[in-house]
């Protein structure tokens, strides 16, 4: 009996691992070579990310997942070094409020970003 007990709980718990894992919220996508991110500048001076998926696979991939403001003075600044980092191919780390953000309605932020 509590061979069977011990069992199912293993199975829970793995379950759970995985689960946790694939949700794993907030955290930071490390990307090679920045030249290859995808992104779309639109109207309102927001930058949607299309493909970090590419470089962290726990990530959404596609679309309007992931946004930065480049309104707000560190919209600015992070997107200067974005750009930057780009046409160097430099890497960059970019840490993300969510790993697991709907493709469109709630995007995650582009909270920080840095090489360290």
């Amino acid at each position: 009996m509590i061979k069977k007990i011990l069992g199912k709980l293993s199975v829970v718990v793995c379950l759970s691992l995985y689960i946790s894992h694939a949700y794993a919220g907030p955290g930071y996508i490390h990307v090679s070579d920045m030249s290859q991110v995808h992104y779309q500048l639109v109207g309102d001076g927001n930058v949607y990310f299309r493909n970090l998926n590419t470089f962290n696979n726990t990530a959404t991939g596609c679309c309007y997942a992931f946004i930065l403001d480049t309104t707000t003075p560190y919209g600015k600044s992070a997107w200067s070094v974005i750009l930057m980092k780009m046409a160097t191919k430099a890497p960059l780390s970019l840490y993300v409020s969510d790993y697991n953000p709907p493709t469109s309605g709630n995007p995650a932020t582009i909270d920080h970003l840095g090489n360290w």
